[in-house]
């Protein structure tokens, strides 16, 4: 990540939408977890980023849930696939995600492992929603990223990808002597960043134009840390790991 031109990016949003509070994006000091960047606010707090949930796709799956678009919504179906990251990280966003777009609180867990390059795991939500995860980090390196959420409900299904597809699908392709390449832009105003800074850049800009995030993200970033190592601890104990609604 390109820090100081993120930076610039983030004065230039402060800037355009009259902005008071200020920060700066640094580098997580542990990037076992998370999206390895947090924002620094002139108030003095450091605080986690979870720029997943400033993705169009996800916060548009959350709006099916909230708008009662899906009624009665019973299970949630995730997988992300990737190469280059940790099992601990993989599982941090999605076990996020599971409670951000479930709009509950992960009450229990199993996972079954498969080294450090697999997990399967079953989540109950405070609500009696059921959730299924799938991480792998074994795909070769530089392959592109595959993943998918699903939405299942009483009456309707919601998904992040087009119906029947098996992987993400660019804007524009382009097939030449030198092989293939993809382009999807995702942000009118901020060209030049790759997809990932982009959504660290956005997820900052909503910090400080709602400071009272701050504190809802450091309590969900210690609350999703937690239990992710217990997910991981589940195939070694051979026990559930189990939540109260506030953990």
């Amino acid at each position: 990540m390109d820090l100081k031109k993120m930076n610039a990016a983030l004065q230039e949003l402060r800037s355009k939408y009259a902005v008071s509070n200020d920060g700066e994006i640094a580098a997580a000091p542990c990037s076992d977890m998370g999206a390895g960047a947090v924002l620094k606010c002139c108030c003095g707090k450091t605080v986690p980023l979870l720029p997943w949930r400033k993705e169009r796709r996800f916060f548009e799956l959350k709006n099916l849930v909230d708008g009662k678009t899906l009624e009665d919504v019973s299970t949630l179906r995730f997988s992300w696939i990737a190469s280059g990251k940790s099992l601990a990280k993989l599982l941090y966003r999605e076990l996020d995600l599971c409670e951000y777009i479930g709009e509950s609180p992960i009450v229990s867990l199993f996972a079954t492992l498969g080294g450090d390059k697999a997990a399967n795991v079953i989540v109950k939500l405070a609500d009696s929603k059921s959730c299924s995860v799938e991480c792998s980090a074994g795909l070769p390196e530089g392959a592109e990223e595959i993943d998918k959420h699903e939405i299942i409900a009483r009456r309707g299904i919601g998904c992040d990808r087009v119906v029947d597809s098996q992987i993400p699908m660019s804007s524009i392709y382009e097939f030449t002597q030198d092989g293939e390449k993809r382009f999807t832009d995702v942000d009118t105003e901020l060209y030049g960043f790759s997809t990932e800074e982009i959504w660290i850049i956005r997820a900052a800009f909503e910090v400080l134009s709602k400071p009272e995030l701050a504190d809802a993200w450091i309590k969900a970033d210690s609350s999703i840390r937690r239990k992710v190592n217990a997910a991981l601890e589940t195939e070694k104990n051979g026990r559930v790991a189990v939540f109260g609604k506030e953990d």
